[in-house]
């Protein structure tokens, strides 16, 4: 899969380039005497910090964008995944004669720092969490230094009564174990109307019990980072102690059991920080009001979903969720496709990758005008300007009146 939506990426941003990129005309309203049109440039270095957990697209996709738009890139890779960067390099080097447009460098947070703070750096792409996303805003701002900012996620899904209950169970179930739960945009936060709430809760327990995190042939893999596994843990302890937990099997090791956590109280560390493992919690709702309060709760606005069948209900509630993207009667999917622009709001970062959107935001926007034909003086220049004063009252007066 992760091949997969990275070949469709490229393929997308190359073959959509001039569409992105190319001169645009604007129209030049009453100026009818002048052309007006925008072209976008590149920004300059772009200085790109990649993540561990899908170490393939996530950095491919600003890799890919920041090239297209014109710009060298220095990429650092997360210092535990440093080989799929060093392939990378390798397949760019032979296929281009320019290998000085990319250029890796490898180590650890110190190393992301120097490339944020370098005034030889002109842009900042960064996709990690959301602590270490507000150092680098907080240092690219008095430089006026421009930064995309891809950061975490605690996203919900919202479950209405009408909705199509065993799919809805397997998307969850999906969308909340894949990658052992190491994706910003998995489903952490299930909220399901109290009316089927019981059903859910029901079946969600039993597909979690049937789950296991382990060797052989098991859908849920290990945690990657040590960090990650404390925080997982540290979680699930305190939930047990202040709700009912439903867990699956996990090996000896790197392994976290599928969980479900049911209805924790809204001060736990479940609800506040985000999980990035196998874990779910499951509320009930109410109404609708209560859904999109609770959704908006934590202040991260990666992605979320929403179940049901009345469409017109649900575009209602999606519009008052506070998300980057919001997917209908689905999960993960739309990051596949490479059109869409990807990108969250609040403590889940700023800018956005992916589409023409993604080519932008590696570019400088510039304006340009330039005369039809040549004139020796225009009317509101000096030798003019008394006429055209008087001129230009009674225009306004019949223009816009």
């Amino acid at each position: 899969m992760e091949v997969f939506i990275s070949l469709e990426h490229l393929k997308q941003s190359s073959k959509h380039l001039y569409e992105a990129l190319g001169k645009r005309s604007r129209r030049s309203g009453i100026l009818m005497a002048r052309k007006a049109w925008v072209e976008y440039e590149a920004m300059g270095v772009a200085g790109i910090i990649a993540p561990w957990n899908y170490p393939l697209i996530l950095t491919v996709s600003p890799l890919v964008e920041a090239l297209l738009a014109g710009n060298p890139v220095v990429l650092k890779p997360s210092e535990h995944t440093p080989l799929t960067t060093q392939l990378l390099k390798t397949v760019w080097d032979e296929a281009t004669e320019r290998p000085e447009l990319f250029q890796p460098v490898y180590g650890a947070g110190e190393l992301g720092s120097a490339l944020v703070n370098s005034p030889q750096t002109n842009v900042i792409c960064f996709t990690g969490s959301t602590a270490v996303g507000r150092k680098i805003a907080q240092a690219c701002a008095p430089l006026f230094k421009p930064v995309i900012l891809e950061l975490g996620g605690k996203d919900p899904m919202i479950i209405l009564e009408d909705a199509e209950i065993d799919r809805t169970v397997e998307a969850a179930i999906w969308g909340g174990l894949s990658n052992a739960g190491q994706t910003c945009i998995s489903v952490e936060r299930i909220y399901a109307h109290e009316k089927i709430y019981p059903k859910i809760v029901e079946k969600l327990s039993e597909e979690i019990k049937n789950k296991k995190s382990g060797l052989g042939e098991t859908p849920v893999g290990a945690i990657s980072v040590d960090v990650s596994l404390e925080k997982i843990k540290e979680q699930i302890i305190e939930a047990k102690n202040i709700s009912e937990v439903v867990e699956g099997s996990a090996d000896s090791g790197w392994f976290i059991p599928p969980s479900l956590v049911v209805n924790p109280p809204s001060g736990a560390k479940i609800l506040q920080e985000e999980t990035f493992g196998p874990v779910m919690t499951i509320h009930p709702f109410q109404s609708d009001e209560e859904a999109v309060e609770l959704a908006n709760k934590t202040g991260y606005g990666l992605s979320a979903s929403i179940f049901g069948k009345n469409q017109r209900r649900m575009k209602a509630i999606s519009r008052r969720i506070q998300a980057g993207v919001v997917s209908i009667n689905d999960v993960l999917t739309y990051y596949g496709i490479a059109d869409l622009p990807f990108g969250g709001m609040g403590l889940s970062g700023m800018g956005k990758v992916h589409g023409k959107e993604g080519l932008r935001a590696f570019s400088r926007q510039k304006s340009y005008m330039s005369n039809r034909f040549s004139l020796k003086s225009e009317f509101w220049w000096y030798k003019r300007s008394e006429k055209f004063g008087q001129v230009l009252r009674k225009w306004i007066k019949w223009q816009y009146s």
